[in-house]
Formats: C-alpha cells, sequence, structure tokens
C-alpha cells in the first residue's frame, strides 16, 4: 500500500476530471475498466493508479486536472519521472534544427508534469519566447480528447503576442489530424511540427498565426525550413 496515496483528494480530482460524463464514458477514455473506475471514485482502492494511467486522466480531464495535481495526491515524486524516449528523440531534432536559427537564445527545460516541455528565450527581436509541447504517442481512439485538452491548456495559459508555441510529432496521420481540426479563433502564434523519426530532423513545420501584432514574414524567420523525406 502506498501511504502517500490520498484517496479522498484523488477521488475529488477524479470526480472533476469527469465533468458531466458517464463513468462509462470516462472509463473507456482512459482505457480503463468502469469497475476500477468506480473504486478510484468510491475510494476503495488502497492503491494509486499508474503513472500512465494518471497521463490519461489529465489528459481527458474536461475541467483540466493536471497531472502535477494527480502525481501529488497520489504520492508520487514527479522529479523522478523520466521523459518517454519518443518525446526525447523529438527534443534532440528541435534542438537541432534550433541551432540552425541565426538568432541568440537560451533553452530551458521544463518541469516533467509541465505542459511545455521545452522553452527557448530570444533577447531580442520580435519573438520572445518560443514554447514546445510533444504530443504523446497515443492511439487514434483517444486523439479527440488529447486535442480537446491540449486546446484547453492553450486557452487557460496567458500568452504575449510575442509568444510562439508549436506542437511536435514524429507521426504524420497525427501531424494531419491536428492540421485539419486546427483552431481559427485563439489569438496565438502556433506551429505544427513534424520530425522525421529515422533522421530526427523537421520534415515540416505549418505556421498558424492568429496573434495580429507580428508580420508573417517576420514569423517566418523563426520557422524550421521543411526537409522532405
Amino acid at each position: 500500500m502506498n501511504s502517500q496515496f490520498d484517496k479522498s483528494a484523488f477521488s475529488i480530482l477524479l470526480k472533476r476530471a469527469l465533468g458531466n460524463r458517464t463513468q462509462k464514458s470516462f472509463a473507456e477514455d482512459i482505457q480503463m475498466s468502469k469497475e476500477h473506475l468506480s473504486r478510484l471514485v468510491t475510494q476503495k482502492r488502497e492503491t494509486p493508479p499508474t503513472i500512465d494511467t494518471l497521463t490519461k486522466i489529465a489528459l481527458n480531464s474536461q475541467n483540466r486536472v493536471s497531472l502535477q495535481e494527480l502525481l501529488s495526491v497520489c504520492g508520487y515524486d514527479p522529479n523522478t519521472i523520466s521523459v518517454p524516449a519518443s518525446i526525447n528523440h523529438m527534443m534532440e531534432a528541435v534542438k537541432l534544427a534550433l541551432s540552425h536559427i541565426p538568432y541568440e537564445f537560451s533553452e530551458h527545460l521544463c518541469d516533467n508534469t509541465s505542459f511545455y516541455q521545452m522553452t527557448s528565450c530570444f533577447a531580442n527581436g520580435p519573438i520572445h519566447r518560443w514554447y514546445f509541447h510533444f504530443l504523446s504517442d497515443n492511439t487514434f481512439g483517444t486523439v479527440d480528447h488529447e486535442l480537446s485538452t491540449n486546446l484547453l491548456s492553450l486557452i487557460s495559459k496567458e500568452m504575449k503576442s510575442d509568444d510562439k508555441i508549436s506542437f511536435v510529432t514524429s507521426i504524420p496521420l497525427l501531424f494531419q489530424y491536428y492540421m485539419e481540426h486546427r483552431p481559427h479563433n485563439l489569438n496565438l502564434n502556433l506551429s505544427f511540427i513534424l520530425i522525421n523519426e529515422h533522421t530526427l530532423t523537421v520534415s515540416k513545420e505549418i505556421v498558424l498565426q492568429t496573434a495580429s501584432s507580428i508580420p508573417y514574414e517576420v514569423l517566418n524567420n523563426y520557422t524550421f525550413p521543411s526537409n522532405p523525406e
């Protein structure tokens, strides 16, 4: 038994994540049996879910329950959680691409539970911070909910007109799905980046500019060139 597992606090977070869905629907979203979910909600389980399950709960939360909150009440130390290898590979590809941008910047890795896993800060120029969110390698059965959660996270965060945000994936179908469901009414400098998983290079970056303060041709200077396979 995990003595740090706060069943009561976890139940509250779980109900918040559930939102207006039925337990059956939510259980399907997070790939858990309805019975197992019910035992967690009613505080009848003595051990916490796995980190993988907590991640699915956070991704499918209707009311912005963060992975950080879930880890905390379940007794996990966020600092001991490793970044998945697939994300590490994409991160290395982005770092290499950034090294060819002709602007001075500093690189910051974010906390493992942060929405953004990496941030580049530019000392001068029209872009101040460039945030990167690396998409998890989920099945397409949960991609709708992950996309909705990611867009809600963007809405809930205070972003500036000189910030840029990029969603990064190495899965062409996921890249295409996000492109087809991209938002058109957010005041953001947003882009989608596809990584070639074989060469670990940027295959393409598509910019969806919704912030009006930075001319597109200027923003284009902070865009990775396409490297077709």
